[in-house]
C-alpha cells in the first residue's frame, strides 16, 4: 500500500483544503490537461499523483518533466538510449513500478522485453552493442556515486559533452523518481500481476 495518497484528480483533495493549496492544484491540473473537463492522473503515472500532495512542487516538476522528456537534446532525440538508460537505473534502484511503466515505451523506443530483461547481466551478455553497453555502465555509475574519469571521457568522446551532459541529466531525473517512488511505495497493478 502507498504511503501516500496520491492526488490523481483535483476532487481528491480532502474538504477544507486551503484556498492556496486549491489554486495550485487548478494550475497543476490545467497545465498537465488542458482543456480536459474531468483531469486524471493515469494510475501509471501515479508518482505525479504524489507528489501533487504539493500542487505547487508537483507544477514546478511537471514542467521540468515536459523539458527533460520532450525537449532535452539527447534524451528527446534518441528514445532508445533514454529508454535504456532509465531502465538500467530503475534496474540499479530497484525500483520496479517506474520499471514495469517503461516497458511499454522502452520496448516501443526499440529496447525489447528480452532485452529489457537482460539489464542485470549488462556485463556479460553479447545482448547489447557497445553504445548501449555505455550507456548502461554509465548510468549505473552515475546512480552510484562514481564516475571514474576514463568512463566520462569514453561517453564523451562518443556522444559529445552536451549529450554526455543531457544523459547525466536524465539519468538524475529518472532516479529522483524512483527515490521518490520507493520511499512513498508508490503501487499500480500494470496487469503482470496473476490473481490466485
Amino acid at each position: 500500500m502507498s504511503r501516500i495518497k496520491p492526488m490523481l484528480k483535483p476532487s481528491d483533495y480532502p474538504a477544507g483544503t486551503d484556498d492556496a493549496t486549491r489554486a495550485a492544484a487548478k494550475a497543476l491540473f490545467d497545465h498537465m490537461f488542458p482543456g480536459v473537463e474531468n483531469p486524471e492522473i493515469p494510475g501509471k503515472s501515479a508518482a505525479f499523483g504524489v507528489v501533487a500532495n504539493d500542487p505547487k512542487l508537483a507544477l514546478l516538476l511537471v514542467k521540468l518533466s515536459d523539458y527533460v522528456v520532450r525537449e532535452m537534446p539527447f534524451t528527446s532525440t534518441r528514445r532508445d538510449l533514454q529508454q535504456l538508460m532509465v531502465q538500467a537505473l530503475n534496474w540499479k534502484l530497484g525500483c520496479d513500478f517506474s520499471f514495469q511503466s517503461h516497458i511499454a515505451p522502452a520496448a516501443a523506443a526499440g529496447i525489447s522485453l528480452e532485452l529489457q530483461t537482460q539489464i542485470p547481466f549488462w556485463k556479460t551478455t553479447n545482448a547489447f552493442n557497445d553504445e548501449q553497453r555505455l550507456v548502461i555502465e554509465y548510468a549505473v555509475a552515475v546512480v552510484e556515486g562514481a564516475v571514474p574519469d576514463e568512463l566520462y571521457q569514453r561517453v564523451a568522446a562518443h556522444f559529445d559533452e552536451r549529450d554526455t551532459l543531457a544523459l547525466t541529466v536524465g539519468t538524475a531525473w529518472w532516479s529522483f523518481w524512483a527515490m521518490i517512488i520507493n520511499a512513498t511505495r508508490t503501487e499500480f497493478d500494470f496487469g503482470f500481476r496473476k490473481d490466485a
